[in-house]
């Protein structure tokens, strides 16, 4: 079953996080702190692009110097990626949750993970991040190599390792290639969602929207992949 790989890899990190807990019962003051610039960077990125936002604006944001800030990070692009991973951790979260809340069932899964995804992607915070990558690629491609690297790519990969699980539990065919299945099942998700909001054709799309549009992406990948 896809759910008992899910809670073996669960039980481990609740394994782990024992033994760490009589020195870490709390986030040390360093991680708080690298926690609020992170958070602080992605607001004044959003408002004034990449180009408009300066490590000095950032220090002045959080509250410190700017050599404080670069003791955090050595550089706006590194900030910058620092953003685009927060994000990731987020979705890598949602595939584990679903995973776990399956009960071993792959279509359950995928519906779950699915609109918990696109609640996140097509919100108006996200979508900015992504005008902003694309509108400042050309002048900056660093962002848009962070949002692939950091984000899309690694996201991917999440879902990939995702439905290796389920193939091996004999959920998905045989011949399945986890990794198209994983690129096509996030593409069949988004649709032409994510396109309208780039756009700004529609507005943020509501739940019964967004449960629509997930339950034909899982159907139509299951009648494509699933075993």
């Amino acid at each position: 079953m896809v759910m008992q790989t899910a809670e073996g890899r669960y039980e481990k990190m609740e394994s782990e996080t024992r033994v760490l807990e009589p020195s870490q019962q709390a986030k040390s003051a360093k991680d708080d702190k690298r926690d609020a610039i992170v958070a602080l960077a992605h607001a004044t990125f959003v408002e004034n692009g990449y180009a408009g936002t300066s490590m000095s604006a950032i220090a002045a944001r959080v509250g410190g110097s700017k050599g404080t800030l670069y003791n955090y990070f050595k550089s706006k692009e590194e900030l910058f990626v620092a953003v685009i991973e927060r994000k990731c951790a987020q979705i890598l979260g949602m595939v584990n949750e679903a995973e776990i809340k399956s009960g071993g069932d792959l279509r359950t899964a995928l519906t779950d993970f699915g609109e918990h995804f696109i609640e996140l992607v097509l919100n108006a915070d996200s979508i900015a991040m992504f005008r902003l990558a694309v509108s400042e690629s050309d002048r900056f491609p660093e962002i848009g190599q962070a949002i692939y690297n950091s984000g899309i790519s690694r996201n991917l990969g999440h879902v990939t390792e995702f439905l290796r699980h389920a193939k091996e539990s004999g959920q998905l065919r045989s011949d399945t290639d986890v990794a198209v299945a994983a690129e096509q099942f996030v593409e069949l998700c988004l649709g032409m969602l994510q396109r309208k909001r780039l756009l700004n054709v529609i507005p943020t799309p509501d739940a019964a929207t967004i449960r629509t549009n997930v339950a034909n992406a899982v159907s139509t990948f299951m009648r494509a992949f699933g075993a």
